[in-house]
Formats: structure tokens, C-alpha cells, sequence
């Protein structure tokens, strides 16, 4: 299914979802969900989040140690 068809709600539970999951993996020391092809898929929904103008907390990414990029838990 294409991005521009679903449902606001569910838009912002999917990169709710990888924003949590990003926020996991920085806590726990993982490296699952730090990929391009996350990244992407986080940067096609947030775009769509923005064009429709709906309230979100961006997910912050951040170089770290090793050269791992993770996320960071966002201020609210």
C-alpha cells in the first residue's frame, strides 16, 4: 500500500513505531534498526506526516562511538 493512502492515524503509528524501535535499540546498545532502508522509510513517512500537516516528534539521529548511527529519545 502506498504511503499517501493510509489513514492519518495509522501514517503516524508506523513512524511512531520506528521512532520507539530507534529509541529501543539506542537503549539496549542494538543495531536493527539503524539501516538506510529504515531511514528511508522513516524520511518517506515523516514527509508524508508533513504534507499533511499532522503534530509528530521527528526522530533525531545521531553518530555515536563506533560510527552507528541511532536514534534520540525526543524532548516533548
Amino acid at each position: 500500500m502506498a504511503i499517501e493512502n493510509l489513514r492519518d492515524e495509522n501514517l503516524l503509528r508506523f513512524y511512531d513505531g520506528i521512532r520507539e524501535q530507534v529509541e529501543a535499540d539506542r537503549n539496549f546498545r542494538h543495531k536493527f534498526m539503524t539501516g538506510s532502508s529504515v531511514k528511508q522509510n522513516a524520511a518517506a513517512l515523516r514527509e508524508e506526516i508533513i504534507k499533511r500537516r499532522l503534530h509528530h516528534a521527528p526522530i533525531e539521529w545521531v553518530e555515536i562511538g563506533d560510527g552507528l548511527e541511532l536514534g534520540l529519545k525526543v524532548k516533548k
